[in-house]
């Protein structure tokens, strides 16, 4: 099972994880998990990717584009207390896998 968390900041959903629990999802499986019709639903998602990194955290657009953190995305990751916690089935992690691997099968 992989925890999410979902915080409201004014009129957007954004998704926090953790990369380096489970796995590091890449732009197929943030496109799933930020879908409001297959997935969880966001309109951002925030990875934590470990201290090697040197920023710590990688974030994502809901098309699963990366970008740069920004100012409002580091305030979020300043706060204690979650809006929403969300568990993660195995079975949903391994959907976000597949979609992973689909996308690298056809950059190929």
């Amino acid at each position: 099972m992989l925890l999410v968390r979902l915080y409201r900041v004014e009129d957007k959903e954004v998704m926090v994880m953790d990369g380096t629990k489970s796995f590091m999802p890449e732009t197929g499986a943030i496109r799933l998990l930020a879908s409001r019709k297959s997935g969880v639903g966001a309109d951002r998602v925030i990875v934590y990717c470990g201290k090697q990194n040197k920023q710590g955290f990688r974030a994502f657009t809901a098309e699963g584009q990366e970008t740069e953190l920004t100012a409002e995305d580091c305030l979020l990751l300043s706060r204690q207390q979650a809006d929403i916690e969300i568990r993660l089935t195995d079975y949903f992690v391994g959907r976000m896998r597949q979609a992973d691997e689909e996308k690298l099968a056809a950059a190929c």
